[in-house]
């Protein structure tokens, strides 16, 4: 929609005079200019002051000053720009400092002679012993290669469901490159550390969480289980008592909490050790409840449509008012909605209008 049709639309839909517009149209339209008009699950030719001008106009009149305060104070837009700066810093700032420490006890040094820790045989065959796998499509493994050339092509991978044929090219390029650093006798040379990578989890109940059963399933645990089979029984993908180090671009304190209490259960069964790096922490104060939504909490439960609801959004506990398992996130990211943000942001349904329309990955088929 042209530009001036939309802001005259949101005037329309709001009620306001040219000065009101002035003084709250034009900073939303500039804050969609620089970064909300770059959402992707737009539909062709919209932009975010048509999608906001159609969203408020589904709530009562005396009601849309309230919803246009939530966006404008409580809305978090990441955009492409800002991930693919966690991406580049997440190495360099956040794991290549891990594996330092790990190769610090083995080469002799002072803690504080770091640049003769990292020239090291020691540390540069322990950075060639590190595989980094992408959890979903978010980790932009892309990006994280060429942010990072010390590592090579082969040890950075878009998935962590790797085949057979897979392990066994990972690990003949890892004895080619390991025999080159000087490690001797390479035949049964394995990976020592494990990066798993993604760019965001507001609970993180999809990466480890139980089942009726009491078995811990979800992206990690099945990958953990899966270990001992990824590889022929003769040259096993890791090395016995390796690293685990999982790493989120951004990620909520409850995620990483769930995700910690996971993983420290997992690993005394499996025998690892694990770190959880989280580039971006989202504090407590990003999320909201029935209680601190305030006046948004009877548009939140008034407007609210079941029919987002399914098996997959089930696994939360909660319905979605408030998001994926009652996360109550703003948070919205440049390629897609997180299902834990407020329901009123992304669902669509015969009583909602979402702002950010939202693809979702899990879908029922009645």
């Amino acid at each position: 929609m042209n530009v001036s049709l939309a802001e005259k639309l949101l005037s329309k839909v709001m009620s306001w005079t040219p000065s009101q517009f002035a003084e709250h149209g034009l900073e939303m339209q500039a804050l969609a200019e620089y970064k909300y008009d770059g959402y992707q699950q737009f539909s062709p030719g919209m932009r975010f002051t048509e999608s906001l001008a159609r969203w408020l106009d589904q709530f009562p009149a005396s009601d849309r000053e309230t919803a246009f305060q939530y966006v404008k104070e409580r809305l978090v837009f990441i955009s492409d720009d800002e991930m693919n700066h966690l991406v580049s810093v997440s190495y360099p700032d956040f794991v290549r400092p891990l594996l330092m420490n790990l190769a610090f006890a083995s080469t002799g040094l002072e803690s504080h002679q770091v640049r003769k820790i990292s020239e090291s045989q020691v540390f540069r065959k322990l950075e060639r012993e590190t595989l980094f796998l992408g959890l979903s499509d978010g980790a932009r493994t892309d990006i994280f290669r060429r942010a990072n050339r010390s590592l090579s092509n082969e040890q950075v991978r878009n998935t962590h469901e790797l085949s057979g044929e897979r392990v066994d090219s990972l690990l003949e390029d890892l004895r080619k490159d390991i025999k080159a650093l000087g490690g001797g006798d390479v035949s049964s040379e394995a990976f020592k550390t494990v990066v798993l990578i993604d760019d965001f989890s507001g609970s993180g109940l999809s990466y480890a969480r139980k089942d009726k059963t009491g078995k811990t399933t979800g992206k990690l645990g099945k990958f953990i289980d899966a270990l001992n089979d990824l590889a022929n029984p003769t040259s096993k993908l890791v090395q016995k008592n390796f690293t685990l180090i999982v790493v989120l671009y951004m990620a909520t304190t409850k995620a990483e909490s769930n995700l910690r209490q996971a993983l420290e259960g997992l690993s005394k069964v499996f025998n690892f050790t694990v770190h959880i790096v989280v580039v971006q922490r989202l504090l407590e104060g990003t999320q909201i409840d029935s209680t601190s939504a305030g006046k948004m909490a009877s548009l939140i439960d008034g407007f609210y449509d079941d029919e987002n609801e399914t098996d997959a959004t089930r696994v939360g506990g909660t319905d979605l008012r408030y998001g994926f398992n009652g996360c109550g996130l703003s948070i919205v990211l440049a390629h897609n909605t997180p299902n834990n943000s407020i329901g009123l942001l992304w669902a669509e349904g015969s009583k909602m209008r979402p702002l950010f329309p939202r693809v979702t990955r899990h879908k029922d088929f009645a």
